[in-house]
């Protein structure tokens, strides 16, 4: 019972950090408003946030193999906690941007080392367990936006923090009662030089595509490019030093390894064409369908609601099915309705007349959802069923590959949309060439482990 209520506070943790990054999204006109910024800066509140969990992933779960996940627990979510106050203090916009970062850091953290504390609690059953893991950040799909909207609405953006800080308290009080530290402690060096290099290199590089996309008259497209090279370089700089490193952050073996490469790879797919594509449906149904706003938060559900059913399903049955089968199904799945979203199907005023609007996206969106949740269990598996003694570092590495996905596919979108005469067009072209694109996974899968082979 006890590792149970345990899975059940590691859940509420990961849910809060879903929570927040929805719930940020629905605040951006109070945000710009009320902080005295523009709409570029504002954007910047989820940018950076996302990118600290990006940076922050590989170096977490290393610390959460060395040191324990406990103590990594513990110390992300205090940051978090904290982080949330201030956020719900910022007196204007670039306060926020900076706070939002350390917060990004908190959330990033928690990942890695609650994937280890569930993985040491149901050794037994460690596919099953993990897969449900993942069906938290859909439930948190499906709360953030109504949840957000209502508290904005009601009371200020300001208690979208807020509520973080008594479930905060709860994990960590939990947490310090009731979870195991490690047996003893390993001494830790951590290669600083390392860090550094890593952290310029992505934030130059995630700099560069945030202003290829959205220009302004002093940083340049010529400027962002330059930017892009720089950071590339600062990367390739990184994993040539963690080569030589006697304490690497990264283990440079992992990429050895084509099944490793091969899973990495399809997750940096998976966050470009799956997390990329759908950041825009409410944009979409806006502009192509002329919807209202609720409308389009509320064709989000279907989505979510089918993530949770494709990740449990599938989750249970993994033994069965091994990895390949239902990576299959959900890529093909997500791909073709990403393409049939682009096509516009709804000009049709046979299928509109017959169906209707919402209810016709609200099916796709079910469709897509339980495409994308078939998927995400095998591909969290696939890399720990090749080491499992390392599943806090792989699992910093593969948050690290999905979510540099799904910020290289916003920018990619939003750059097909700026260099569109009509947003209809542009949508069109972005959906279709990202739902085509997904197919490009399939060769990775079969690079994979199956699953059923160490059964």
């Amino acid at each position: 019972m006890r590792r149970y209520l345990t899975f059940a506070n590691i859940s509420l943790g990961l849910l809060m950090a879903s929570l927040d990054m929805t719930m940020v999204a629905v605040a951006f006109p109070h945000l710009t408003r009320d902080l005295g910024g523009n709409i570029l800066w504002t954007a910047w509140t989820i940018s950076i946030y996302t990118l600290a969990m990006t940076m922050v992933m590989p170096l977490a779960g290393k610390l959460s193999d060395s040191l324990g996940h406990k103590r990594i627990f513990l110390s992300s979510m205090a940051l978090f906690t904290v982080s949330s106050i201030l956020c719900a203090h910022a007196p204007n916009i670039y306060t926020l941007i900076i706070l939002r970062f350390f917060q990004g850091i908190g959330g990033g953290s928690f990942l890695p080392a609650a994937t280890g504390i569930v993985s040491d609690l149901f050794p037994e059953n460690r596919k099953r367990s993990i897969g449900l893991l993942s069906s938290v950040f859909p439930v948190g799909g499906i709360i953030g936006p109504n949840l957000g909207g209502w508290i904005v609405e009601r009371y200020s953006w300001r208690y979208i923090f807020y509520i973080n800080v008594p479930i905060g308290i709860v994990l960590l009080v939990f947490g310090w009662m009731f979870l195991k530290g490690p047996k003893s402690l390993v001494r830790l060096r951590i290669d600083y030089r390392g860090v550094a290099i890593f952290m310029g290199g992505m934030f130059v590089f995630m700099l560069g595509l945030n202003h290829i996309a959205e220009p302004t008259p002093f940083f340049t497209r010529s400027l962002a490019v330059v930017f892009l090279i720089i950071g590339i370089a600062l990367v390739w700089l990184f994993v040539r030093h963690e080569k030589t490193s006697s304490h690497p952050i990264l283990d440079t073996t992992l990429l050895k390894s084509k099944p490793f490469l091969a899973a990495n790879l399809f997750n940096l797919l998976v966050g470009a064409t799956s997390f990329g594509v759908f950041s825009f449906i409410p944009l979409y149904v806006v502009s192509v369908y002329q919807l209202s706003t609720l409308s389009s938060g509320m064709i989000l559900t279907p989505r979510s609601i089918g993530g949770i059913a494709g990740a449990a399903i599938t989750s249970f049955l993994l033994s069965r099915w091994g990895y390949r089968k239902p990576m299959i199904w959900g890529l093909s799945i997500a791909s073709v309705i990403t393409i049939v979203l682009g096509q516009g199907l709804l000009s049709s005023n046979t299928v509109e007349i017959i169906v209707g609007k919402i209810p016709f996206l609200a099916l796709l969106m079910l469709i897509s959802g339980i495409g994308v949740g078939t998927m995400m269990p095998p591909s969290n598996n696939a890399c720990i069923e090749l080491m499992p003694d390392k599943v806090a570092t792989i699992t910093g590495l593969r948050g690290m590959f999905r979510t540099v996905g799904g910020i290289l596919g916003i920018s990619l979108i939003t750059m097909i949309l700026h260099l569109s005469s009509d947003p209809i067009v542009g949508f069109k072209i972005a959906f279709t060439s990202f739902g085509l694109g997904m197919f490009l996974g399939l060769p990775l899968i079969f690079m994979m482990p199956d699953g059923r082979e160490r059964e």
